[in-house]
């Protein structure tokens, strides 16, 4: 297992732009098969059976070497991933979604796949990130979903660049304000989607498992993060918590589950 993605991962020459990349299949990449626990009606019982599934790679200008999950033909439709998640987590929405739409899914950096670094950890960089994605795609126009800080990324992206060039765009799960300040009204606080009052405690509770209660966070928020009685989540959270431990330091991805 530690040397799931060593061979396949240094095989890909790091470039010196972001418009030279290579092309790999997903299974060359992660250096072997991978069984899904439950089987699913119209989903595949094992990785090889997502037929054209790749995980390639760009490097952005600030040097920064960024995978990509992308599978399917037809229209582009992007994702981006929230804090901490990647592409493996989104291989049931991907299989389905690419008869139809030639779908990518980033990595972003110091999450999965990509290169982890010591800068360029704010918005506006990952959504200049998001933006050398398209230019190395050569998509010109495309539909866009953005899940919790990804959502951020796009709304970044928007402020920055504007709508062009975006067919369609989804924002999901994303609250206005996480934070509630202490002198909100419950009516603001749920108009808001505040869920704290001490981010720093928060944090800690979902990244470290420091105490919690009610009058820091809202419980409901975490105990659903802690759910995994769905089949389609028991099948996708292996490959992404292993798409993110297994890979050498040097290419480790940033994840809940990575220190």
């Amino acid at each position: 297992m530690k040397k799931y993605f060593v061979a396949a991962l240094w095989a890909i020459a790091l470039s010196t732009h972001a418009t030279m990349a290579r092309s790999e299949p997903a299974l060359s990449v992660l250096g072997r098969d991978f069984a899904f626990p439950h089987r699913i009606e119209g989903m595949p019982s094992r990785l090889s059976d997502f037929g054209g599934l790749q995980i390639n790679t760009f490097v952005t200008n600030d040097g920064v070497k960024l995978a990509y999950w992308e599978a399917g033909r037809g229209k582009p439709l992007i994702f981006v991933p929230g804090w901490s998640a990647n592409g493996a987590q989104y291989i049931n929405l991907m299989f389905l979604l690419a008869k139809d739409y030639h779908v990518y899914v980033l990595d972003p950096r110091n999450q999965g796949l990509s290169q982890r670094v010591d800068y360029g950890t704010r918005i506006a960089r990952y959504s200049m990130d998001l933006r050398q994605l398209g230019e190395h795609l050569g998509v010109s126009s495309a539909d866009y979903v953005g899940h919790s800080m990804g959502a951020a990324i796009l709304w970044s992206y928007i402020d920055l660049f504007g709508t062009t060039g975006m067919r369609k765009v989804a924002f999901v799960d994303e609250p206005i304000s996480i934070y509630s300040h202490s002198d909100w009204s419950e009516q603001e606080r749920a108009e808001a989607g505040g869920t704290t009052t001490s981010p720093e405690r928060m944090v800690a509770a979902f990244t470290t498992g420091g105490p919690v209660n009610r009058l820091i966070t809202d419980m409901k928020v975490l105990e659903r993060s802690r759910l995994q009685d769905s089949p389609h989540f028991a099948n996708s959270e292996p490959s992404r918590a292993r798409s993110s431990r297994t890979i050498p330091r040097r290419w480790d991805g940033c994840s809940s589950t990575t220190p």
